[in-house]
């Protein structure tokens, strides 16, 4: 799992991005009502306890929604790459001593001024909800989601997100005018700093309620076909507005998984 390992990295690329976002800079993507996202969780953890109903019951609503919140926020423990808090402190290796901080501010910490973030991770395509799940599980792909449960999510309204994806133009000149890092760095698989200061700058703006990036998983299909995350900004514990859960895959030892409907 990548984890902030400088301090002034994650601070030069919040600043850099901010300013950007501020005057509109920045390439967006828009998700339309209606629109389907996915989301694997595992039923079985107790911040995603999510229990198996009955053949021919729906899934309760009110436990299906508690899905939609974010986990990370005020704390660090998911160690999400794009959300979370400014510094992931108590790991080997990590820069704290930094003097990094907003344009014109006095010398002192790197982060001071910057906000955590919480952020739901979501995915637009189902190949990208597949390497992901593969890459963490370890088996092939046609077995990934073995044990797990995939939420059908819908859209209830517009939403406007930041593009960072490779095969976006915009997307890689925007990386490249921040000055401190590269599509490279962004996906760094040990040292998520620069993702992170992107992340929270992309989460502190009025006009973008999340952020979509191809993932970074291998795939096998072709390497255009890896399909893309999203992360979708709010306070962590608090239910994201304007989506909802309309079925949930329980993926057990078949290939076919069970499909509740929720209600």
């Amino acid at each position: 799992m990548p984890i902030v390992m400088s301090e002034e990295a994650l601070a030069k690329a919040y600043w850099a991005a901010k300013k950007k976002i501020d005057a509109g800079d920045i390439p967006t993507l828009p998700l339309y009502p209606k629109q389907t996202l996915y989301r694997s969780i595992d039923p079985t953890k107790s911040y995603t306890y999510l229990p198996k109903p009955a053949n021919g019951q729906p899934v309760s609503r009110m436990l299906a929604d508690k899905m939609l919140s974010p986990g990370d926020g005020m704390r660090e423990g998911v160690m999400n790459r794009f959300s979370g808090l400014p510094l992931a402190e108590g790991h080997p290796g990590v820069v704290t001593s930094a003097s990094y901080g907003p344009p014109g501010s006095a010398p002192g910490s790197a982060t001071r001024g910057i906000p955590a973030a919480g952020g739901l991770y979501c995915v637009l395509q189902q190949q990208a909800l597949v390497n992901e799940a593969a890459h963490y599980s370890r088996k092939v792909p046609v077995w990934a989601l073995a044990n797990r449960c995939v939420l059908k999510i819908r859209l209830t309204t517009l939403m406007q997100v930041a593009d960072l994806s490779p095969h976006n133009p915009r997307a890689l000149r925007f990386l490249r005018e921040l000055g401190v890092g590269t599509w490279e760095e962004m996906t760094d698989p040990k040292d998520c700093s620069v993702a992170r200061g992107i992340g929270l700058a992309v989460a502190q703006s009025s006009f973008l309620a999340g952020l979509a990036v191809q993932t970074v998983r291998s795939s096998e299909r072709s390497e255009e076909e890896r399909g893309d995350n999203l992360v979708l900004y709010g306070p962590q514990g608090k239910m994201i507005p304007g989506i909802q859960v309309e079925e949930v895959y329980f993926f057990g030892k078949t290939y076919e998984p069970e499909v509740f409907p929720v209600a």
